[in-house]
């Protein structure tokens, strides 16, 4: 799994998210925090992937409640937190 990888199911989050930002300040948010997460993982650190693995579960536990609607979602964020979870060993 590589990097660009990541980043396109990022933008996936971001492209279905996007639809409902305007009607939910959560999805707002989780498009805001995905954008700059898409800079991050380029450059990722140690402690910026504990962060993000932290937030991810939250925002996966976030969007259960609306699976039907996030069929992407929900997938590309356990798709991301597993890339993180392999990548944090080899991080310094």
């Amino acid at each position: 799994m590589s990097v660009e990888e990541v980043v396109k199911k990022i933008d996936e989050c971001i492209q279905e998210l996007g639809r409902f930002a305007a009607f939910s300040p959560d999805a707002k948010a989780a498009v805001e925090y995905l954008t700059k997460m898409k800079d991050e993982v380029k450059s990722l650190t140690k402690q910026k992937a504990e962060q993000m693995l932290k937030d991810i579960s939250e925002w996966e536990r976030k969007a259960q409640a609306y699976a039907a609607f996030l069929p992407k979602t929900i997938p590309n964020l356990k798709f991301i937190k597993e890339w993180l979870q392999k990548k944090l060993p080899e991080l310094k």
